[in-house]
């Protein structure tokens, strides 16, 4: 990353809320595991489940485009709206927030900060 880019900041809207920086091309999944509020993911994020699905609030244009296998997925819930995105699949591009459904996330067992040495804003 050059000087002059800066990294996408990510903000997931759960009970206590989370939020931070997290590098261009990483899944949201992956940004919720780094800043400690964990999506469940049964499939292990191979995009087959849509238990990491996300609602998009803001910069649904900073995210990857979505792609064939994920919007199949996503309709064949019944969740074709623009902004449900599975968390496995959307590449953070720029700044976005996002909401997790009730029951979509866990909470985790030890504060994420202690266990990967990551400051929680």
């Amino acid at each position: 990353m050059t000087s002059d880019q800066t990294m996408p900041h990510v903000t997931f809207l759960l009970p206590e809320g989370r939020s931070g920086e997290v590098e261009i091309n990483t899944s949201l999944l992956e940004a919720s595991k780094l800043l400690g509020c964990r999506l469940n993911h049964d499939c292990g994020g191979n995009a087959s489940c849509t238990t990491c699905r996300v609602e998009v609030q803001m910069g649904a244009e900073n995210l990857s485009e979505i792609d064939f296998d994920e919007q199949d997925l996503l309709d064949r819930e019944a969740l074709s709206e623009p902004w449900h995105r599975l968390g496995c699949q959307a590449k953070v591009l720029g700044d976005v927030v996002v909401r997790v459904p009730k029951g979509k996330w866990v909470a985790p067992t030890m504060p994420q900060s202690e266990s990967q040495g990551i400051e929680i804003q």
